[in-house]
């Protein structure tokens, strides 16, 4: 169960368009906004993105989106609902909601839905070790279990596909944002069933 989703990583963007939350090291949140986009066909036009203002940056689909996803109020492009609304520009539906576990997890990545999620402490292979807050993007799970992902806290595009352990993830997810994910997926798209015996989360 491993998804193709693109690798776009914040890192290179710092000290890009700083007005928009300080750059590009802040910007977990559009970027990994802007992969699933590119995984699910629905990335900004080229005629978008060239009537875009400033330097010609490289991936300038993650300029963009931490632009549109800026929240004046917030002062931020990580405010969760105005990620998922940049997102219904594209012709997406979406939502913020909490899961319970991983395993519910695995249920939106079988049907082929990546999920933004949003984690807080120690991780460990994490770039800087822990985070007070950051958005990564699950995109699959390897035979024992673990979560595969894309992690824009990546010095590099290339290294942005990670592996973390099964319980340090759901350790720094469930106990750091009590299970926060972005659910991202085509109009009309069917998602997958609730969990039997448990009240509907989605």
């Amino acid at each position: 169960m491993i998804l193709d989703v693109p690798r776009l990583s914040q890192e290179v963007h710092a000290n890009e368009y700083p007005e928009f939350d300080g750059g590009g090291e802040a910007w977990c949140s559009p970027t990994s906004t802007a992969m699933v986009l590119g995984a699910l066909g629905a990335s900004p036009s080229d005629d978008e993105l060239e009537k875009f203002p400033g330097p010609d940056y490289g991936d300038p689909q993650v300029d963009f989106a931490a632009r549109y996803t800026y929240d004046w109020n917030y002062k931020g492009a990580g405010n969760w609902p105005a990620n998922v609304a940049y997102a219904t520009h594209f012709g997406l539906d979406g939502f913020v909601t909490r899961l319970r576990s991983l395993t519910e997890a695995e249920r939106f990545i079988s049907a082929s839905i990546p999920l933004i999620a949003s984690i807080n402490g120690d991780l460990p292979g994490f770039l800087f070790g822990k985070t007070n807050g950051h958005l990564l993007v699950i995109r699959g799970f390897d035979a024992t279990g673990d979560v595969i992902v894309n992690d824009p806290a990546a010095k590099t595009n290339e290294g942005v596909h990670k592996t973390y352990g099964r319980a340090d993830f759901e350790r720094v997810w469930l106990g750091g944002s009590g299970g926060i994910v972005y659910v991202i997926y085509p109009r009309g798209k069917a998602l997958p069933p609730n969990v039997p015996g448990l009240p509907p989360n989605w």
